[in-house]
């Protein structure tokens, strides 16, 4: 090294380390800027920021700020498409240049170090194609495949992609899949398919290597969805499927389709998916090539059974019994009855379903009420049939249990979950007239019990309007105390819930005292980790709240 040709000869820190080097060379800087921090300091604080308005700002701030926090905020892109020009103190949004998605989408195209960073990537929301005429000719129109070669290039650079989501009202099409199946890197696959019956090509979704997560939402038949079956048979990751199809096809009790369109080519091949969860919702048809061998976890809303004679169905037919079925059918009770596997967990949702808008009333079937039982009666025989089979066959891996409002069980009954149903940790259920003593007598026999829900029922309605909140509040202490429930820790009563404490000693009016255990109000939010509350949805994305190991 030469000192007189070197400028840094002598300098205990080179020049070009001074201008990267976190540690301040300066005597006169400001300690408390953030060029005073440690990297490591500085990345432990901005993790915990998950604005992006705030991630925006910190990395205009200075140069090190920029590109610490830079990755954090392109790790999670999502890009919404409006179908209707929006405006801002009067000017359109993107003035002198295309729509913000696209103008996004430009950005990420063109700026490769940025797209490197992106993680997660969704697209959402109305695309406006021009030029439907074009698909009756055999040929997509042009800003529909502008829009597939402009998301091909940008995902093309996102080397860390992990999650990707299709949500527009169009479908991707064969050369965005074709990019996708090259990264070695994507997990965690969303497809929505448009609910428009405007023909359309439709793809078959090539095999991704890595996938194991994938989620394809309202599957209607006729319009015209890309063909999932490959992308199943040659996905060896794969373990979580959830499949979602149109409620149009519940409302309208259209059985036109049959698993073996999805899972055809697997059974073929004598091939067998090994996901761990399952999911489905809306499905109406056979249920022939299900197996539940694999699955640790299984998700069915509105799969078996129909809308029943007082739905909203559109189709009017002289005789309507042919698709009078009860929301819950006996095709599950079979399917748990065959099952070797002990159920560990089992949560009928009771959550309503939403009135469709636009659905036109089922119209008066002039069947007499004799000729087929009563839905009261049905609902009743199946919580029969459920029962049996849960505590006879299922009863001693049971930890979870979540039962419908419908099914107010007998003293017998609960009995008989208190028999077979030892290690319960979580229980929701409707109890009748006769049951509420029984229930508090039998409470000891479920030492591993930390939540217990009581459903809507007459009789749980009379004991709210009767009994004020501080007098319930105050027996439930005392009652918890002398049952010796001591892990219980939630306790609900209709859409009321309360919170289970430690012991403590009360005094009595006559100077005596006794031990209580202290009870408090508390919110829904507050127990929506609890499965018999947080599982009680209609989404089917909702994630299984005890994690199942891949």
């Amino acid at each position: 090294m030469n000192p007189a040709t070197d400028p840094d000869y002598g300098n205990p820190i080179p020049r070009f380390v001074q201008f990267t080097s976190p540690v301040s060379t300066d005597d006169a800087v400001d300690r408390s800027s953030p060029v005073a921090l440690p990297l490591n300091l500085i990345a432990l604080i901005t993790q915990w920021i998950d604005d992006s308005a705030s991630l925006a700002s910190l990395c205009r701030t200075c140069r090190l700020l920029y590109y610490m926090t830079l990755p954090q905020l392109y790790q999670r892109v999502a890009l919404r498409s409006y179908a209707d020009i929006r405006y801002v103190n009067g000017r359109p949004e993107g003035y002198g240049g295309g729509s913000p998605f696209v103008m996004a989408l430009n950005g990420l195209m063109t700026q490769s170090h940025t797209a490197s960073l992106v993680e997660d990537f969704r697209v959402w929301g109305a695309w406006r194609e021009e030029g439907h005429e074009s698909f009756a000719k055999g040929r997509v129109p042009d800003n529909s495949m502008m829009l597939a070669i402009l998301m091909r290039s940008a995902t093309d650079k996102m080397a860390k992609l992990r999650t990707f989501s299709w949500e527009l009202d169009c479908k991707p099409l064969k050369t965005l899949y074709q990019g996708l199946a090259t990264h070695v890197t994507l997990t965690n696959l969303t497809l929505r398919f448009p609910g428009s019956r405007v023909p359309r090509p439709s793809v078959m979704i090539p095999p991704m290597k890595s996938l194991r997560v994938f989620k394809a939402t309202d599957i209607d038949p006729l319009c015209y969805p890309d063909d999932i079956s490959m992308l199943l048979l040659g996905s060896p990751m794969l373990r979580d499927l959830r499949l979602h199809f149109s409620p149009r096809m519940r409302r309208e009790a259209e059985p036109t389709l049959s698993l073996s369109t999805y899972f055809g080519r697997c059974a073929k091949a004598n091939y067998s998916i090994p996901c761990t969860h399952f999911a489905m919702q809306n499905w109406f048809g056979p249920m022939d090539m299900f197996s539940m061998q694999m699955c640790r976890s299984v998700t069915f809303l509105d799969t078996f059974g129909g809308i029943g004679s007082g739905g909203n169905a559109q189709n009017v037919y002289v005789d309507d019994t042919w698709k009078d079925l009860p929301p819950v059918a006996s095709q599950h009770v079979e399917l748990l009855r065959r099952s070797d596997a002990g159920v560990t967990n089992m949560y009928f949702v009771g959550a309503k379903t939403p009135k469709l808008e636009g659905a036109a009333p089922h119209p008066t079937s002039p069947i007499t009420p004799g000729d087929s039982p009563p839905a009261d009666e049905e609902m009743s025989r199946l919580g029969q049939e459920y029962l049996h089979v849960l505590t006879r066959q299922h009863g001693q891996s049971l930890r979870r249990l979540l039962l419908r409002e419908e099914w107010p069980l007998t003293p017998d009954e609960v009995g008989d979950l208190a028999r077979y149903m030892p290690d319960l940790e979580q229980l929701g259920l409707a109890i009748g007239a006769e049951s509420s003593a029984v229930l508090r007598l039998l409470a000891p026999y479920w030492p591993k019990l930390i939540a217990i829900r009581l459903l809507h029922s007459e009789v749980l309605a009379e004991h709210m309007r009767t009994v004020s909140h501080e007098d319930r509040m105050a027996a439930l202490g005392a009652n918890l105390w002398q049952a010796g429930v001591e892990k219980l820790q939630w306790i609900g009563f209709g859409d009321v819930v309360y919170r289970v404490g430690k012991a403590y000693q009360h005094i009595i009016e006559d100077g005596t005292w006794e031990w209580r255990r202290e009870v408090t109000w508390a919110s829904k939010a507050d127990v929506q980790h609890i499965e018999v509350w947080g599982l009680d949805n209609l989404d089917i994305s909702a994630d299984p709240i005890a994690p199942f190991s891949p």
